[in-house]
């Protein structure tokens, strides 16, 4: 199927709010977020979180903040954040941050489930934390526009920067996505899996989530 028309511009402060819906609802089908967010789905924090996340990223200088919208009805239908980063010149055999202890979970989050998810992703980073490279921070499509090239249209940003300064593009990819990264030539460098049984009801269906490091070189 041909993909839709859609052009690629940078994140206007405009775009902001919607943005922050937008990554809200992406992440809502996510089977860890189920149980990250107490009561679920606690709306009110997860919008808090997005909003930061967002607005974050769109005031920070080493980020690039871009959406795909659509050429016919000019709604946002994608969005991506890319990162550069320094490979870290500290002592390589040097303990990692550890995982929030918490004492700054913000409420409304579980704060074992935050602790995972803040360990494993330190693990994964650490992987690829020596070396200069593009860190993709976000890419989101509209589910309606999937599998239709806004995605990997998205991306190419992402490998035209890499490709331009020869350095790899990293990132950590949920289970739902791995396969579009794995099509597109990203190889995995560590993963980290995470045990949902623990902190799920008996018999209520969860099971072992899976977030894995990826790298993709020109």
């Amino acid at each position: 199927m041909a993909g839709p028309n859609h052009t690629i511009s940078p994140v206007e402060s405009s775009d902001l709010a919607f943005l922050s819906k937008f990554i809200h609802s992406a992440k809502l089908s996510l089977s860890i977020n189920r149980l990250l967010y107490q009561p679920w789905p606690n709306n009110p924090v997860q919008e808090k979180q997005y909003t930061g996340a967002v607005e974050g990223a769109f005031a920070d200088s080493s980020m690039e903040c871009f959406k795909a919208t659509d050429s016919d009805s000019n709604a946002i239908i994608g969005y991506i954040v890319l990162a550069r980063k320094t490979a870290t010149k500290g002592d390589s055999m040097a303990p990692a941050q550890s995982a929030d202890n918490g004492h700054n979970v913000p409420e409304g989050m579980n704060p074992d489930v935050l602790a995972e998810v803040s360990a494993a992703n330190i693990a994964i980073s650490k992987a690829t934390e020596n070396i200069d490279r593009y860190e993709l921070v976000y890419l989101c499509v509209e589910p309606s526009y999937q599998r239709q090239g806004v995605g990997s249209s998205l991306l190419q940003l992402g490998f035209d920067r890499a490709r331009a300064q020869a350095i790899p593009l990293t990132t950590a990819a949920e289970a739902p996505a791995y396969g579009f990264f794995d099509k597109l030539g990203f190889k995995e460098t560590r993963h980290v899996d995470i045990d949902l049984r623990k902190y799920a009801p008996e018999n209520s269906g969860f099971g072992i989530f899976r977030l894995t490091g990826i790298i993709w070189k020109p």
